[in-house]
């Protein structure tokens, strides 16, 4: 053949074959699309960021694989094409749906959290389970209460200040919980919002937890009281294992304000009313407080490695009916800050009247270390008013194992111008065990005055030094501490090698056997670990936050 009858057949050829791929493609039947699904159920967004979520269509090879898709809520986030962009805090629901049947549906729950050093301005109530990011900057106004059976988590290493001039406070009321988790590397603070070197002692309120645990309070019914100060939020109850959430590696900077002009209306650094035991609270450092560093007001609630650093009234405050245990808690005082009402180490009421009501305040402490102001100075200030290391009154049944008390100007007062605690100490309700007195100006007082139940230097002495208690009291100041004085900013904890704290500690005591109660040979706060390495922070002054 020649070469144009080749053109033509091939052509033919090519016609034919093309012919009938034309008829098998019309005669082929589209794959309809099956099912939906997504390649994440849940996704995590920075507001102003985005995230790709893919769509997977069954089957792979269906004729229209195309996707519509949708928010539920465009002011927290949108999409197009499945990338998702960030609006604002919060969860939504991005759909998506088959195009050729949009029966067939799939849903993703993306939570939009805060964009690095985005500032969030936190006001009024919580009532909803909420959550705070460490890559955020929160700025606390007011009196913020968290309510209606609500949680709020706070990621480890966040940072929250109350705005100064507003009375800033976190309340956590009755049934709600607080999950404040932090690490030793990321401790969760708690401060003022004032510049370097501009942070006083009562820039801010402080925090605040209401609990169903029991009370001798009865200001709404018997045993539910209502917090100072205008704070109003109930506490108590009948469950004393109640459960109010979790602070671990805490640090409160700079709290404790007068809320009236009224007597008893401040708020502390860490409030605890009638807080039950469920509770896990450790590691917690409060410091410059404008008032009590801690106080609890009736409650169970338990607590390790305390720290009060710095504050302006008391270390430690019990009242209306406390009855947890605290083992490993310091306190520091700066002789530069003192409190016109008297500033102590413990002070302890069963309630302001000294009545026997119950449930009575009945804590245990082991292992305390109160250093006063004689640790950082041989010479107090001018007006200062320092008083105390322990300061026990109206009835109280507080007790204290395996502890020390350095450098106040008066060492221990059992005090009976209201109540009997002087008559608790006879009976030995009121137990003070394995402890020591060392660099008091006086180690015992007297209150003089028209008193209920008078307790004489003499009987402070007879009971204190009562062999069967193994109490010290002739330490100094060095003997404790070394040659070298406190520095605030600085503190040496550990005892010496060598020292009489690293022994003489003993839980034989019942009291003592509780599971709670770690067994140490050593008395005060610390043996031979630093417990506060990592977390606490002795210059909040000048931290940058």
């Amino acid at each position: 053949m020649n070469m144009k009858t080749n053109h033509f057949m091939n052509s033919l050829k090519a016609l034919i074959l093309g012919g009938m791929i034309i008829i098998a493609t019309a005669c082929q039947e589209d794959i309809p699309v099956s099912g939906l699904s997504l390649d994440k159920e849940t996704a995590i967004v920075s507001v102003g960021a985005t995230v790709v979520i893919l769509p997977v269509v069954d089957p792979v090879d269906a004729t229209n694989d195309n996707v519509l898709w949708s928010s539920d809520d465009v002011t927290v986030a949108t999409v197009a094409d499945g990338v998702v962009t960030g609006v604002a805090l919060g969860t939504v629901a991005i759909t998506a749906a088959s195009a050729e049947n949009p029966a067939l549906t799939a849903t993703c729950e993306v939570i939009v959290v805060p964009s690095t050093g985005q500032v969030i301005n936190i006001s009024g109530d919580i009532t909803a389970d909420t959550k705070w990011y460490a890559q955020a900057k929160y700025m606390m106004s007011g009196f913020v209460y968290v309510k209606n059976n609500a949680v709020l988590t706070i990621e480890p290493g966040t940072v929250i200040k109350g705005v100064a001039n507003t009375k800033a406070a976190l309340i956590i009321e009755r049934g709600s919980k607080i999950m404040a988790a932090g690490t030793a590397d990321k401790p969760i603070v708690f401060t003022s919002d004032k510049p370097v070197g501009q942070r006083n002692s009562g820039d801010w309120g402080g925090l605040v937890i209401c609990g169903k645990a029991q009370t001798n309070k009865h200001d709404n019914g018997a045993g539910v009281g209502i917090a100072e100060g205008g704070i109003l939020s109930e506490y108590g109850g009948t469950d004393n294992n109640d459960n109010s959430g979790v602070l671990q590696y805490v640090r409160i900077e700079f709290p404790g304000i007068p809320l009236t002009s009224t007597a008893n209306s401040e708020i502390n650094g860490l409030t605890l009313y009638a807080v039950g035991s469920a509770t896990v609270i450790d590691h917690i450092q409060v410091s410059f407080s404008g008032d009590d560093s801690f106080e609890w007001f009736g409650g169970s609630v338990n607590a390790r490695y305390i720290v009060a650093f710095r504050g302006l009234d008391d270390d430690f405050d019990t009242d209306n009916g406390f009855s947890g245990k605290v083992q490993f808690a310091y306190g520091q005082r700066d002789p530069n800050k003192s409190d016109q009402s008297g500033s102590n180490g413990f002070e302890s009421d069963n309630d302001a009247d000294g009545s026997l009501l119950t449930p009575v305040t009945s804590p245990l402490f082991s292992n305390v270390t109160i250093y006063g102001p004689l640790t950082v100075t041989g010479t107090l200030p001018a007006g200062h008013m320092f008083q105390k290391s322990m300061h026990l009154r109206r009835g109280t049944m507080t007790s204290i194992y395996n502890s020390v008390f350095v450098g106040y100007p008066e060492g221990l007062q059992i005090d009976g111008q209201k109540g009997n605690s002087p008559t608790r100490a006879d009976a030995n309700e009121l137990q003070i065990e394995n402890s020591v007195l060392a660099g008091m100006t006086v180690n015992y007082v007297e209150r003089t005055g028209t008193v209920s139940t008078p307790y004489t230097v003499a009987q402070h002495t007879a009971y204190f030094q009562s062999a069967s208690r193994n109490n010290v009291d002739n330490m100094t100041v060095s003997d404790v501490i070394g040659a070298s004085l406190i520095n605030l900013t600085s503190p040496d904890l550990l005892p010496a090698p060598g020292s009489p704290l690293l022994t003489g500690a003993s839980f034989t005591n019942p009291r003592l056997t509780d599971s709670f109660f770690t067994a140490v040979t050593f008395r005060g706060a610390f043996g031979t670990t630093n417990w506060t390495s990592g977390w606490c922070n002795w210059d909040p002054q000048n931290t940058v936050y």
